[in-house]
């Protein structure tokens, strides 16, 4: 999977997860703000890693 595909599809599944916390929220259920915090900033620093795995084949 190329980078751009990567981010498109983290970005949604983000934003989707989001989306559904959001309405989790709506009808009373109690979300821990700190699991989903975790959770983004693993999905982000992996996205990081995975980028700079590519541009490290590109270059070498």
């Amino acid at each position: 999977m190329d980078p751009v595909t990567f981010g498109l599809v983290a970005i949604g599944v983000a934003g989707g997860s989001l989306v559904g916390v959001s309405i989790m929220e709506a009808y009373g259920i109690k979300i821990n703000q700190t699991a989903i915090n975790l959770a983004l900033e693993v999905t982000k620093y992996g996205g990081m890693l995975y980028l700079l795995q590519h541009l490290t084949n590109l270059f070498l």
